[in-house]
C-alpha cells in the first residue's frame, strides 16, 4: 500500500517538473512573453570621439617649453649633446730657486705672517702683530731660508744683506718669488690648521676667505708704510745721519752713567756726574724725537717705534756704501708698494 502511494507521488512530481520545463523553454515568437522591453530615448547630440582618434599619438609625456618650435613627436629626433663644461685649470707657478735666498724663505715668511695674524682681537676685529722689528728678529736668529753657513751668525747676516740688499737683487728676488709667496700664503691660510687668538681665547683651525682677505689688507697697510719710510730715507740722507747721531748720543749716555756709578762707588760727590747724565739723556731723546717727527711728516699714521726702528736699521745698511745702499732703499720701496697692491687685489678676489 505504502509503495503504491510513494509511486503515485513520484509520478505527480515528475509531471509537474515536465510542465514547468515546457513553459521555460518553449516560447512563441509572436506572443512576446518572457521578454523585457523598454523604450530608449535617443541622445540630443551624437557623441564625438576624442580629438586624437584617427591620428598618430605619442604615449610619452612631453615636458618641452610651450614656446618651443613645433615638431613631429612621432619621429625620433636627435637631441643636442649637453655642453661640456671646461675643467678648472690649476695655475702652476714655476720657480727657479735662488742660490742664496731659497724657497724655504718663502715658506718661512708666510709662516711669520700667519703666526702674527689675529682673526679677532678683544674688540672682535682682525689685527696683525707683524712689524719690521719682529720680522728682523724672526729671520735674524736662525736665518731660515738662506743658504749660508751660520757658524758665525753675525757674519752670516752680513753676507745675506750684502747679497740681497742691492737694487738688482731686490728686483730679481721680487719677480722670482712674489707670485709664489702670495699663492702659498693664501693656500696655507686656507688649508693648514694652526692656533689663532680669538678674542680672549685660542682656536685651532684654518682661516675663512674673509679672514684671509682681512689679513692681506692689514699687511698691505703695514707694507705701504714701510715703503713710505724707505722712500723718505732714499730721498733724504739726513735721516740716516740723524740715526748715526742718535747712536753717538746713546753712547754718551752710557759713558755719563758709568762716571756716575763710579762716583757713587767711590763715595765722591755725584752732583756734576748726575748733571752730565741728565744732559746726555736729553740730547739723545731730542735726536730720537727729531727722527720720528721727520719720518712722521712724510709717512703719517706710522707707529713712532716702527719709524724709529727703520731709521736705525737704515743707518746700519748705508755705513759701507751710502750711495749704493740708498738706491737699494728706493728699489725696496718700489717693490713693496707693488706688493701691497697685489695683496689688496688678492683680498678683493677672496671677497667676491
Amino acid at each position: 500500500m505504502n509503495r503504491n502511494i510513494t509511486a503515485a507521488i513520484l509520478v505527480v512530481c515528475a509531471l509537474l517538473l515536465a510542465v514547468g520545463a515546457y513553459f521555460l523553454v518553449s516560447k512563441s515568437p509572436d506572443s512576446g512573453q518572457g521578454e523585457l522591453r523598454r523604450e530608449v530615448s535617443p541622445p540630443g547630440e551624437t557623441a564625438q570621439p576624442p580629438a586624437w582618434v584617427g591620428h598618430e599619438q605619442n604615449a610619452t609625456p612631453n615636458y618641452d617649453s610651450a614656446e618651443m618650435e613645433a615638431r613631429n613627436a612621432t619621429k625620433p629626433v636627435a637631441e643636442p649633446a649637453p655642453a661640456i663644461q671646461p675643467e678648472k685649470q690649476t695655475k702652476v707657478i714655476e720657480i727657479k730657486e735662488d742660490k742664496v735666498v731659497t724657497l724655504t724663505f718663502v715658506e718661512a715668511l708666510a709662516d711669520f705672517m700667519l703666526q702674527r695674524f689675529v682673526p679677532q682681537d678683544m674688540t672682535g676685529k682682525p689685527a696683525t702683530l707683524a712689524s719690521a722689528k719682529a720680522l728682523n728678529v724672526y729671520f735674524g736668529r736662525e736665518l731660515s731660508g738662506f743658504n749660508v753657513r751660520i757658524d758665525d751668525i753675525r757674519a752670516a747676516r752680513r753676507s745675506v744683506l750684502d747679497y740681497a740688499f742691492t737694487p738688482e737683487a731686490i728686483s730679481m728676488l721680487y719677480k722670482l718669488y712674489a707670485p709664489a709667496f702670495l699663492a702659498h700664503l693664501k693656500d696655507t691660510a686656507a688649508t693648514d690648521e694652526r692656533v689663532y687668538s680669538v678674542r680672549d681665547g685660542k682656536e685651532r683651525r684654518t682661516l675663512e676667505p674673509a679672514e684671509i682677505a682681512a689679513m692681506l689688507r692689514l699687511n698691505a697697510v703695514r707694507i705701504d708704510r714701510a715703503a713710505c719710510v724707505f722712500t723718505a730715507i732714499a730721498d733724504n740722507p739726513d735721516i740716516t745721519q740723524l740715526a748715526g747721531r742718535y747712536l753717538q748720543a746713546a753712547r754718551a749716555v752710557e759713558r755719563a752713567n758709568g762716571r756716575l756709578q763710579d762716583a757713587m762707588a767711590d763715595g765722591k760727590a755725584t752732583g756734576e756726574a748726575s748733571t752730565r747724565l741728565k744732559q746726555a739723556i736729553q740730547q739723545r731723546e731730542h735726536i730720537r724725537q727729531e727722527i720720528i717727527s721727520t719720518l712722521g711728516a712724510r709717512c703719517p699714521g706710522g707707529q713712532p717705534s716702527e719709524l724709529f726702528y727703520l731709521a736705525q736699521w737704515s743707518y746700519r745698511r748705508v755705513l759701507d756704501d751710502p750711495d749704493a745702499k740708498l738706491a737699494a732703499f728706493q728699489s725696496a720701496a718700489t717693490v713693496l708698494t707693488d706688493f701691497a697692491e697685489q695683496c689688496r687685489e688678492a683680498a678683493k678676489g677672496l671677497e667676491q
